[in-house]
């Protein structure tokens, strides 16, 4: 009799253990303030969602609540870094820091120091984080954690400071590759599969990565990330080459990317919607709906190779038998823009300024006969050596504007070479979004990476290896260079009551002061990035960011009430 009751006994003390467990795992996914998760739809245009929210009823839901009341806060106008390029935009995105600070200042670069050109793309995926390592720079996921909250990423390349990161592989980039083949006659990553699988991997990854997974936090940490973040890639990639029947509809960049938020995205919302209701969290949420660059139709080719086909005459390039350091001068794969690097060819020295008469002079004339060049480009701007170069010109900014319209009727000689170098100011009577162009070619390079020229095309006019490229980002233009971000969702309400249009431009760099101040996790120092909300807490929070000391409304934003 007695063993049975200390069975029953057992059994029961079990069944208790197994209660609290539970009860556990609901309290702390649920009760401990909001939860942030950022939905990065890669290359996403400015006002996509908004313009076509009728036809998107899971994002629609996000955003307005399923009895259209909730809580959202829209920035139509958000600047990308310069240009609009993937790399460094999210690394400056996630850091909140300029790529001259982040170290991370294109997709492909020239490194003068070390004369080794740097691309990020890598098996393991972590060349960008051993960048930020090597230079001291903190992460969004770094300041997560020294507040003492939990972060997790999925697909993103930057992920130092993560709890838990999601990473793809060569299998499954060869998949959708072979899949992109089949349904398109491309080997090309197929759009669709490559989100479908990442958000799968963030809710319930795989064999190998369950425990990385969402629900595997749940499981085994019973707990909910208080930043999560899912970057998803497919618009970019169909954007570059969207199904063959919207070629043959000549459909603009806006329909391409319609198509795709209407079949791909919203159904992927729906599915993360209903995950987060069953785990119970959905009401603490609160979504980032973000972009790191916009998107062009490309209206006219240029082969890549264009600008080595001008220097390769007068100019040793790398090749077979010359390497990088035996080079005169360095050309970097290109898009709306190209990167030449020249080498003192006195000194040999590639940390010697190159000589502006003596080797700056002969590229750029060089350039210049090539019609193709002259064709496609806008403007073209010339380094700038302060304190380090003396050639009978005052060096006192990053750059020059060379005006080579001017230059072309002149007689070319060393004189008129000189007076050609405009202030960079000058710029801004060539771009539509002028001082912001200025600052950022000022913001982008490291002494060490800085190009010596660098070409600047016409909107819509790329560089590119495949004619057959429909659409392309990294230029100048307001297309590529402005997207659009919305706060949103159940937890937001609790800190930003109302609905709320901010009509001053933000940045894509102040992400991380908008997400640490909604954790409540104070401003980190020396960010790059500012906090637009700020001016529009209007009360104090339940939990989260705490009013500001002044809690009267701003006129940098409108409260709206559809």
């Amino acid at each position: 009799m007695a063993h049975f009751w200390l069975k029953k006994l057992a059994l029961s003390v079990l069944a208790v253990l197994i209660l609290l467990m539970l009860a556990v795992r609901v309290v702390n996914a649920g009760d401990a303030g909001p939860k942030v998760i950022i939905i990065e739809f890669h290359g996403l245009k400015r006002g996509i969602i908004k313009n076509n929210l009728e036809e998107l009823p899971h994002f629609q839901e996000l955003i307005n609540g399923s009895q259209n009341k909730q809580s959202y806060v829209y920035l139509p106008e958000v600047f990308t870094t310069i240009p609009g390029g993937s790399v460094p935009d999210i690394t400056s995105m996630y850091t909140g820091l300029y790529p001259g600070r982040t170290g991370v200042v294109s997709t492909i670069w020239f490194d003068r120091s070390t004369a080794r050109i740097h691309t990020l793309i890598s098996y393991f995926q972590q060349r960008i984080n051993r960048i930020l390592e090597s230079r001291g720079v903190k992460t969004l996921f770094d300041y997560v954690g020294e507040a003492g909250k939990h972060s997790m990423t999925s697909m993103l390349m930057v992920n130092k400071g993560a709890d838990w990161s999601l990473k793809s592989g060569a299998f499954f980039w060869g998949n959708a590759s072979s899949l992109g083949f089949l349904r398109n006659g491309r080997w090309f990553p197929d759009s669709h599969y490559i989100d479908d699988r990442t958000l799968s991997a963030f809710l319930t990854g795989h064999v190998l990565s369950y425990s990385k997974s969402l629900s595997g936090v749940l499981q085994y940490r019973h707990m909910i990330p208080d930043v999560m973040v899912v970057e998803l890639l497919g618009t970019d990639l169909f954007s570059h080459f969207p199904t063959r029947d919207l070629v043959k509809q000549n459909a603009s960049i806006d329909d391409v990317q319609k198509y795709y938020a209407k079949n791909v995205l919203d159904p992927l919302i729906g599915r993360l919607i209903s995950f987060l209701k069953e785990a119970g969290c959905y009401n603490d949420i609160i979504f980032f709906l973000v972009s790191d660059h916009g998107f062009t139709r490309i209206n006219k080719h240029i082969r890549d190779d264009t600008v080595n086909g001008s220097l390769r005459g007068q100019f040793k390039l790398p090749g077979l038998e010359t390497d990088n350091r035996q080079a005169d001068a360095v050309i970097m794969p290109g898009a709306c823009t190209k990167e030449i690097y020249l080498k003192n060819r006195q000194t040999r020295n590639w940390m010697d300024p190159p000589g502006l008469l003596a080797d700056v002079k002969p590229a750029v004339d060089l350039l210049l006969v090539n019609a193709d060049i002259q064709d496609c480009m806008n403007t073209m701007v010339i380094r700038q050596y302060p304190g380090e170069r003396y050639n009978g010109l005052e060096e006192n900014d990053q750059w020059w504007v060379f005006d080579w319209r001017t230059y072309q009727t002149d007689v070319k000689d060393d004189a008129a070479f000189l007076r050609a170098l405009q202030p960079l100011s000058m710029l801004e009577k060539s771009f539509e979004l002028k001082e912001y162009v200025v600052q950022g070619l000022r913001k982008q390079y490291t002494k060490e990476t800085a190009p010596d020229i660098k070409l600047i095309n016409k909107e819509g006019f790329y560089f590119e290896r495949d004619f057959d490229k429909y659409g392309h980002h990294g230029s100048y233009y307001p297309d590529d260079s402005i997207v659009s971000f919305w706060v949103a969702g159940p937890g937001l309400a609790r800190i930003l009551p109302g609905r709320h249009l901010l009509d001053s431009p933000a940045s894509i760099l102040d992400l991380v002061p908008m997400v640490t101040y909604l954790l409540g996790i104070p401003l980190p120092e020396g960010l790059d990035g500012e906090n637009p909300l700020v001016s529009i807490q209007v009360k104090p929070a339940e939990f989260g960011a705490a009013a500001p000391a002044d809690v009267g409304c701003c006129m940098q934003y409108h409260t709206t009430t559809n």
